[in-house]
């Protein structure tokens, strides 16, 4: 998603003001995906445990409670991660709006800030969230098929695979962008032989540099 950033800086010739307003914006989003991941994980609890007459919800708080906890877990889970996600865009806005503002307040120079804001690891949050939202939409998925369908044959393996595969592609992922977390294109530039070496050096500024 930082990404697409590279260019806007590139047309304004390294005006920080266009990714200025782009952060603001990814924080107005991360504070809707928050709030929407709390609401929608507590709407799901408190109609499922006051459920009384006949229905799905009583289905699912009769045959299936424990699916539905586990799934506003993740939602829940989601729901802090685009907070965290929101509160790092906000603390990294607020340096480059104050290295602009006094350019000796800060040991770290406006580019310093910009090139922190456009790595990986910055927004590896944001990504997290959208991990565990996978996770809960598998969970609940498979509550309502069990509880639409009672008779039909139970997919506890598909289920287990499916989580298992989404959380390794996501620490996959993780361990390459923290590996090559100003690089463009981690995937490519991830290696298992120098894989030490580069964890070693993740801090060094490699990579395609943030235009001037």
């Amino acid at each position: 998603m930082a990404m697409r950033c590279l260019f806007i800086m590139t047309e304004s010739k390294g005006d920080p003001k266009p990714y200025l307003e782009y952060l603001d914006k990814e924080m107005t989003i991360m504070g809707i995906l928050s709030t929407f991941c709390v609401a929608a994980a507590s709407l799901v609890v408190d109609r499922v445990a006051s459920a009384e007459k006949e229905s799905l919800f009583k289905s699912l708080s009769e045959h299936h409670s424990l699916s539905v906890f586990v799934g506003s877990g993740f939602l829940v889970a989601a729901g802090l991660c685009f907070y965290l996600q929101r509160s790092i865009l906000a603390h990294l806005y607020g340096g480059i709006c104050m290295s602009i503002a006094h350019r000796d307040f800060h040991k770290r120079d406006t580019r310093t800030w910009l090139r922190e804001a456009y790595s990986w690891r910055t927004w590896l949050r944001y990504r997290t969230g959208f991990t565990f939202l996978m996770l809960a939409t598998v969970v609940y998925t498979h509550a309502l098929y069990r509880t639409i369908n009672p008779g039909g044959r139970p997919l506890h393996g598909l289920v287990w695979v499916l989580l298992t595969l989404i959380s390794v592609d996501a620490i996959r992922r993780a361990i390459v962008r923290f590996t090559h977390p100003y690089v463009s294109d981690p995937y490519v530039a991830f290696h298992f032989s120098t894989f030490l070496k580069d964890w070693r050096d993740r801090n060094a500024s490699k990579g395609d540099p943030i235009p001037s």
